[in-house]
C-alpha cells in the first residue's frame, strides 16, 4: 500500500513539472512575440513627439451613505453628494474674500422683504476675477470649493509676481500669501480689485487642475507668441537682431507689446494660435475661438465682465463668424472682422458679429471683440445631489416655504375653508397680488435685439414637411 501512494506522488510530480514547463514555454514563445511590436510601437510614439499625456482623473464620485458600515437613519438614508478628491482641503485665501452680512430677508426698516431666507452657516464671499485684464501666464495653485455658486474656483498666480519662481515655490507660498497680499494698495478700479499681488480666483473649467497654466488673451496675441508662430515671414538677418534687441527689451521691461489683429504675420500663424491657445481656462476674443467650440464665461460687451454661462456644468457653442453682410466667413478672414486692435494699440470698429448658441437653444449674435473662456464650467455632477433632509437646507440659509392652502384665511387669500381647496378664488400672493397679471410695461416687448433664434417654449412637436 505505501508502495502504490508513492508512485501515484511521482507521478503526480511529474505531471506538474511537465505542465510548469509548458506554461513557461508558452511564456517565453508568448513574450518573444509580443515585444518586437510593443516596442514598434514605442518608436511610431516616439516619432510624433512622444507618447500621449495621461487623462486626467475627473475624481467626481457620487457619494450615497447607505449600505455596510453606515447607520440606517433617516437623516443619510436619500443623501446623493458629489465627491471631488482633487478640491482644496483648507479655506480660502483671506485677502481675496469679504464677509457675507446676513440680514434675514430684511430691508433697513425690519421689514421681510424676501420670504423664505434666513440662518444659514457663516460664509466669506469669493472675490471672482469676471475681466481677466492681466495677460501672461498664470499657475494654477488649486481647485477649491465655492459656498458661493454652484461651479469650482481655481486659484490662480500670475508668474514672475510676489517671492515665487513660477510653479513648485507658488505651491508651497499659497498659504504664506496673506502677508504679501495685505500691504496691495485697495484703491483699484471695479475690473482689477479681484486681482491682489498677481494672485486672483477664475472659475474653474471641467478638467482644470492643479499645475496648469491658463493665459488671458483679452488684451490681444502679444508680438512675441506671433513672432514665434511666423516661421513663413522673410526677414534677414538685421531685422531679426532688432526685432529679437526690442523683444528682449520689452520682456525685460515687463511689458511685451499687443500685436495688430489683420497682419500677414497674424494671417500666417492664425491656425497655429489656435492650437497653443484653444486650453481650458484660456480667454479668447470671439473672433479668435473656431466655431463648435465649448465656451463660457461670455462677456456681453468688448470691456464688460463676463456674465453668461458661469453655472455649473453650462456651456456655450460658436455657431458661425458673421460679415457685416450677414454673409458666413472663415479662416483668416475673421481677422478682418474688427473687434481687436491695430498698430496703435486702439481698437478697430466692428465689421460683423460672432453667433452664440446657448443650452436652452437660444442663439445669440454678439459683437466679435466679446470675449469668452474655453471649456465647459466644472462640477456638471451638481444637479445630481441629493440634500437629503430638512436640516441641510437650513445649513445653506434656505427657510420652510408653507402653501397658502395650507394657512388661515386671515393669513393668506387661499386660506381657511374645509379641505384643500382655494374656494375657487383667482392665484394671488401673499400680498393680494393677482398671478399673471403684469404691472409694467415688459422689457422684450420691442424684442431682443441680440437674440437671432429664441429658446423653444412650450411643448415641442416635430416639425411638419
Amino acid at each position: 500500500m505505501t508502495t502504490l501512494s508513492r508512485s501515484v506522488t511521482v507521478a503526480r510530480t511529474a505531471t506538474a513539472t511537465r505542465s510548469s514547463l509548458a506554461s513557461t514555454s508558452r511564456l517565453i514563445i508568448a513574450r518573444g512575440y509580443v515585444t518586437p511590436s510593443s516596442t514598434k510601437k514605442a518608436e511610431q510614439q516616439m516619432m510624433f513627439g512622444g507618447p500621449p499625456p495621461k487623462r486626467k482623473d475627473e475624481g467626481a464620485v457620487l457619494k450615497t451613505y447607505t449600505g455596510k458600515g453606515y447607520p440606517f437613519i433617516p437623516s443619510l438614508r436619500h443623501v446623493v453628494y458629489p465627491y471631488h478628491p482633487h478640491l482644496h482641503k483648507g479655506g480660502p485665501l483671506r485677502e481675496l474674500t469679504i464677509p457675507l452680512r446676513r440680514k434675514g430677508g430684511r430691508n433697513n426698516t425690519g421689514r421681510i422683504v424676501n420670504r423664505h431666507t434666513g440662518g444659514g452657516h457663516k460664509q466669506r464671499l469669493r472675490t471672482i476675477d469676471f475681466h481677466r485684464v492681466q495677460g501672461g501666464a498664470h499657475d494654477v495653485i488649486r481647485i477649491e470649493y465655492d459656498p458661493g455658486r454652484s461651479a469650482h474656483i481655481a486659484l490662480i498666480k500670475k508668474r514672475g509676481t510676489g517671492t515665487g519662481t513660477g510653479t513648485t515655490n507658488d505651491l508651497i507660498n499659497a498659504d504664506q500669501a496673506e502677508d504679501a497680499l495685505s500691504e496691495e494698495n485697495r484703491g483699484n478700479k471695479k475690473s482689477i480689485q479681484a486681482v491682489k499681488a498677481g494672485w486672483s480666483y477664475i472659475i474653474s473649467p471641467e478638467g482644470l487642475r492643479a499645475g496648469d497654466v491658463v493665459v488671458s488673451y483679452r488684451q490681444g496675441i502679444p508680438e512675441s507668441v506671433i513672432k514665434e508662430f511666423d516661421n513663413t515671414a522673410p526677414s534677414t538677418s538685421t531685422s531679426t537682431s532688432i526685432d529679437s534687441t526690442n523683444t528682449t527689451e520689452d520682456l525685460a521691461n515687463g511689458e511685451d507689446k499687443v500685436g495688430a489683429t489683420d497682419t500677414p504675420e497674424m494671417r500666417r500663424a492664425l491656425g497655429l494660435l489656435r492650437t497653443v491657445t484653444l486650453k481650458p481656462g484660456n480667454v479668447l476674443p470671439l473672433f479668435l475661438i473656431p466655431p463648435g467650440t465649448q465656451v463660457h464665461n461670455l462677456s456681453l460687451t468688448t470691456d464688460g465682465k463676463m456674465q453668461l454661462c458661469r453655472s455649473a456644468g453650462t456651456f456655450a457653442v460658436i455657431v458661425s463668424h458673421q460679415s457685416a453682410e450677414g454673409r458666413a466667413i472663415g479662416g483668416a478672414e475673421v481677422l478682418t472682422m474688427g473687434g481687436g486692435f491695430d498698430a496703435q494699440g486702439k481698437r478697430l470698429p466692428k465689421a460683423g458679429y460672432v453667433l452664440v448658441k446657448m443650452q436652452s437653444g437660444e442663439v445669440r449674435k454678439l459683437d466679435p471683440g466679446c470675449v469668452a473662456s474655453v471649456g465647459v464650467v466644472s462640477n456638471k455632477e451638481h444637479q445630481s445631489r441629493s440634500l437629503g433632509k430638512a436640516g441641510r437646507s437650513r445649513w445653506l440659509g434656505k427657510r420652510p416655504h408653507v402653501r397658502g392652502v395650507a394657512m388661515n384665511a386671515v393669513d393668506h387669500p387661499h386660506g381657511g375653508g374645509r379641505g384643500k381647496q382655494k374656494g375657487n378664488k383667482h392665484p394671488r400672493s401673499i400680498y393680494g397680488l393677482l398671478q399673471h397679471v403684469r404691472t409694467r410695461r415688459p422689457k422684450g416687448k420691442d424684442g431682443n435685439k441680440s437674440v437671432v433664434t429664441e429658446r423653444p417654449r412650450g411643448k415641442q412637436t416635430a416639425a411638419k414637411h
